[in-house]
């Protein structure tokens, strides 16, 4: 059902943790928000495309704007509503500025053993131990498989090079082993040696790759399904992995040497130790660098440290440009929007709403006009990060000072409301704001600091055995987008592009 008066709606969209590709969030938002029009409508009309913003450089200037992914009505060119999505794409400028020693280094002095003991999560008990668990136990089973993969690499090579004879027993009670320089390989040649054990270890390597294909296969067959013949060239790409890998871990088995051959249970340990090594590797860097390692940048606010802090402020201004260029026709070529939504992932939600709180400070000095502000009109958070950043903002020692402290708290009183009327409230009414949450969501919580100017909206997805972090399931749940029938729950599309 199309309104009655047409609008001209921007969504800035804000893209959370882990290394993310330019237009990759904006695209998946205008896709999502293009297919649940439809959806709720029964048909097919509303479209996407793609547009490259106009007057908005200065003469001389050569780095252009990055462009829009509009969702409208397919081939009316009547006044119709339409939704602008863009992007704070803020992804590379942190990117490496961090190592996975570090961030253990700050996961175990901040999370686990926190100095200040003021700080706190605003969490139930139950769900403080289900986070604590969730990454404590990834923490452990990375540990884990390293140890695993180094004590299975040790076996092998003790294994191959007493086959191959460079090894033998010393006299002193048979108990240890010694070089045996006089040790020769297939056919007198000892590069053989060497040359056999690079063949099984990339045949274990490519066995590995298929198996953690296989893996991701699982994971992403929802949107495989839409796509059938992305599902056979993957089933073909693992096949042929999983030949060749399988081929060469044969050939270093059968491979005959001074006292035998490896045999399969020998060239099984380099599976071991390839699997168990690219399973660690992942862990550590996907999940504990790849989402912590922007949390550890961006909470960093500690304006001493050159360094961390100026990545922040980078993060920050990005955030800042590009709600800001949706607010106001001066910033973006004259065009002018009716509303303006702001909805964000993750470590996003945090940085958005700093984006927010900043750009009232800019309205509340005059480089914003109030009806400029006023545009923004919601919040939208899912899988908001917002508890936890606030807590390592307290945890990190550095004391933020009374008058800023007091200035932000009565910000977000005056800036944001949990009411969804205020959608409609114009240029002095506030910011309707909503957080989506899964419990089972080891990154997210329930915004409970802010609880009376901010509606939590709590999902009912669990985690299973082959897809256990929910992180990145939102947009792709209905419940995130569709509202209860009773109305006790409200969907994102009814705040983005409410009916009547």
């Amino acid at each position: 059902m199309e309104r009655l008066k047409p609008e001209r709606v921007a969504l800035v969209v804000v893209h959370g943790v882990a290394p993310h590709p330019r237009y990759e969030f904006q695209d998946q938002v205008a896709g999502d928000l293009c297919a649940r029009l439809n959806q709720r409508e029964g048909g097919d009309r509303w479209k996407l495309e793609v547009l490259n913003p106009e007057n908005v450089l200065e003469p001389g200037a050569d780095d252009p704007h990055p462009t829009i992914t509009r969702v409208r009505v397919d081939g009316d060119d009547s006044p119709q509503t339409y939704y602008d999505v863009t992007e704070a794409y803020w992804s590379p400028l942190d990117k490496g500025a961090t190592s996975w020693f570090w961030v253990l280094q700050w996961l175990f002095r901040t999370a686990f053993a926190p100095f200040n003991t003021v700080a706190r999560i605003e969490a139930p008990f139950a769900k403080q131990f289900f986070d604590y668990g969730f990454i404590g136990s990834a923490l452990l089973l990375t540990f884990a498989l390293f140890g695993l993969s180094l004590f299975a690499l040790w076996r092998t090579l003790l294994s191959i090079m007493t086959i191959t004879g460079l090894l033998k027993e010393a006299t002193v009670g048979g108990a240890l082993t010694v070089l045996d320089s006089s040790a020769a390989a297939p056919g007198g040649h000892p590069v053989a040696v060497v040359l056999w054990l690079v063949v099984g270890i990339v045949g274990a390597f490519l066995v590995g790759q298929a198996f953690a294909a296989i893996l991701k296969t699982v994971q992403q067959r929802a949107a495989l399904a839409r796509h059938p013949e992305s599902i056979w060239h993957r089933a073909l790409a693992i096949g042929v992995l999983a030949v060749i890998g399988g081929t060469l871990i044969y050939l270093m088995a059968e491979a005959r040497f001074v006292h035998g051959s490896m045999g399969v249970r020998g060239v099984a340990f380099l599976v071991l130790v390839s699997l168990a090594f690219q399973i660690g590797r992942a862990l550590l860097v996907d999940f504990i660098v790849g989402f912590f390692g922007d949390v550890q940048i961006y909470t960093t606010r500690d304006e001493n440290d050159a360094k961390f802090f100026g990545l922040r402020d980078g993060i920050l201004d990005e955030a800042v440009t590009a709600i800001m260029r949706a607010m106001s026709p001066r910033t973006n070529g004259g065009r002018r929007y009716d509303r303006v939504v702001v909805l964000a992932h993750s470590l996003g939600a945090t940085i958005a709403t700093d984006a927010i709180v900043r750009l009232r400070q800019v309205c509340e000095q005059g480089a914003l006009t109030r009806e400029e502000f006023g545009r923004v009109r919601a919040f939208i958070m899912l899988g908001s990060s917002l508890e936890k950043t606030q807590y390592f903002f307290n945890v990190a020692g550095v004391a933020p000072s009374i008058s800023y402290e007091a200035w932000r708290g009565k910000a977000y009183e005056d800036v944001f409301s949990s009411d969804p009327a205020h959608q409609k409230s114009g240029a002095h009414g506030r910011i309707f704001w909503a957080n989506y949450w899964y419990f089972q969501d080891p990154i997210c919580n329930e915004v409970r600091s802010y609880a009376d100017i901010c509606r939590n909206e709590r999902g009912n997805k669990h985690m299973v055995l082959t897809h256990p972090l929910l992180h990145s399931d939102y947009l792709d749940d209905p419940w995130f987008w569709f509202s209860s029938p009773d109305g006790s729950h409200l969907g994102a599309l009814d705040i983005i592009a409410p009916e009547g």
